[in-house]
């Protein structure tokens, strides 16, 4: 058997060696041709993909090494991620194999989610509000894995799910258990929103399934006499002065309606019994409209005899009060009697949602 030199090239000595022999008339050393054969499988197979011989037959040889210089990107929107791969030129005619995975950190230590792998070059993740990072990995066997890439440095988010892509009945599927009140501060008003418990305690906010609390809160300067309809933007509470304004942003969850306290003296009318037999009020004579009004009066007999009468609903027009409807007419009312005329400015009425175990739809109180 011939003996290599190291360093030298190997098969060109084995090759030399057999040629020395077979001119001598000789038989090559049968060391010699299998060190030749072994050398040049050792070289072969070294230029083959992944060094793997291909299969007479059988399917094409795969490269064991694994993708690199695909191109990565994930845009968010309408509450959903939508992912996209373009893979690298090495790949022609051969199968890659994307995972991707995303998480809300970006070292990805936990709460990672990973996707099956897939051969499809894009894809939807739906997580509505989400902030999220992205990241992919690919292959060429599902075995040998190319290092992860991330789609950005920086979060990506979904975004919310617009009301337009929601179901007809979403955007009445929700309510919250809390009140919307006003009081009279000098010139203007405040409103309140609060909870079951009272003044600026939280508040219960349901959609569909979902309940999460809002905090209480005190709105002041607010317009006196006027109808507000309260809003959460996610981080304060907002008034708009009709439905529509407070619905035109997806991210305002509504509360409900209030018309606000008025504030002002107004210049109360006057009014007079008209007596039937018996004494029963027959009716309730207006002899002064008074101005300024902005909500009904309140009107109290004083009698020494009288009981059982109430007045009927009042016509209140530009401050004044105009007519009022009879009522209950009681009986023994004397023509002495007097009614004594107070208030005249407008409570407000208060507003919110359902409470707990009322309206199945849950509309919300506005």
């Amino acid at each position: 058997m011939t003996v290599a030199t190291p360093g030298t090239n190997r098969l060109g000595v084995y090759v030399e060696s057999i040629c020395r022999d077979l001119d001598r008339g000789k038989t090559p050393q049968t060391e010699d041709f299998r060190q030749l054969m072994t050398q040049m499988q050792i070289a072969i197979q070294a230029s083959l993909p992944g060094g793997i011989w291909p299969t007479p037959g059988g399917s094409k040889a795969v490269n064991a090494a694994s993708p690199s210089k695909l191109v990565f990107s994930v845009t968010g929107a309408n509450g959903q991620f939508q992912w996209s791969v373009t893979n690298p030129y090495q790949a022609s005619g051969q199968t890659v194999w994307h995972e991707v995975s995303y998480c809300p950190l970006k070292s990805f230590t936990q709460n990672v989610t990973t996707l099956p792998p897939t051969a499809g070059a894009n894809g939807t993740v739906a997580e509505p509000g989400q902030t999220l990072f992205f990241r992919l990995r690919a292959s060429f066997d599902l075995k040998n894995w190319s290092s992860y890439q991330l789609a950005s440095t920086e979060t990506i988010s979904s975004g919310k799910v617009s009301s337009a892509a929601t179901s007809d009945a979403g955007a009445f599927n929700q309510t919250n258990y809390g009140v919307v009140t006003s009081q009279a501060v000098g010139a203007t008003a405040e409103v309140q929103i609060q909870g079951a418990s009272g003044p600026l305690t939280s508040l219960v906010a349901q959609k569909g399934p979902a309940q999460r609390a809002l905090p209480g809160a005190t709105i002041v300067g607010v317009a006196a006499g006027s109808s507000q309809f309260v809003g959460w933007d996610g981080s304060q509470y907002i008034l708009r002065s009709t439905l529509g304004e407070l619905l035109a942003s997806d991210d305002v969850t509504p509360i409900g309606k209030v018309s606000v306290v008025d504030t002002g003296t107004p210049v109360l009318p006057a009014v007079s019994l008209v007596l039937g037999s018996g004494g029963a009020v027959l009716g309730w004579n207006v002899t002064n409209q008074g101005n300024g009004l902005t909500g009904p009066v309140t009107l109290t007999i004083t009698t020494a005899t009288g009981t059982g009468a109430t007045p009927g609903a009042q016509t209140i027009e530009s401050g004044k009060l105009i007519s009022i409807a009879p009522g209950n007419p009681g009986s023994a009312y004397a023509g002495t009697d007097t009614v004594n005329v107070t208030g005249g400015v407008g409570t407000g009425t208060a507003g919110g949602g359902t409470a707990v175990g009322g309206n199945g739809g849950r509309l919300t109180a506005v």
